[in-house]
């Protein structure tokens, strides 16, 4: 999992919907994600450590993931720590046989590149609605723009319009 959906989530005050929906009710983050979430608590106190939550595990990068990790990195380009949480996931999702929790368009493209399955924050949510929610609208709205209220960009400008949208992408029959 990457930064972006255990801060904001967190943030949000919707952790929950993690540890629900996590495998075996365990997510992994990579040690170079955990580096960047604990940057974000000290901006944000309400972000829970990695370590202190029973739903999520810190993964160690084997030898070979960090020469997958840093394939992926020389493919995405800029200074030489950005997009390395990413790149992290990218790389321990491949070798592990995981899906990739991912926001970033840039890192998605290159999880394709290297066959590896992906989600984001609003698959999440959408998943939470028919598994959780009980397919409550207004309880997932209310995630949504929860999410919104954190900063956190999303292709949908409220929670009332989460629901159309999932249903154009697919993510909904």
């Amino acid at each position: 999992m990457d930064t972006s959906t255990y801060t904001h989530l967190c943030r949000a005050g919707h952790q929950e919907i993690i540890e629900k929906l996590a495998p075996g009710g365990v997510v992994l983050v990579p040690n170079e994600v955990n580096s960047e979430i604990e940057r974000g608590r000290e901006r944000h106190a309400n972000i829970p450590p990695v370590a202190a939550v029973h739903w999520a595990e810190i993964a160690v990068l084997t030898e070979v993931e960090v020469w997958s990790q840093l394939q992926v990195k020389a493919q995405m380009g800029g200074d030489l720590s950005e997009h390395l949480g990413e790149c992290a996931v990218i790389a321990c999702a491949r070798h592990r046989d995981m899906v990739a929790i991912l926001d970033e368009r840039a890192a998605v493209a290159q999880a394709r590149r290297f066959q590896v399955t992906t989600r984001d924050t609003l698959w999440i949510v959408i998943e939470a609605y028919k598994v959780l929610f009980g397919r409550d609208r207004d309880l997932t709205a209310r995630v949504v723009d929860d999410l919104l209220t954190t900063g956190m960009y999303l292709p949908v400008s409220s929670g009332e319009s989460v629901l159309s949208w999932a249903y154009e992408q697919g993510l909904l029959p």
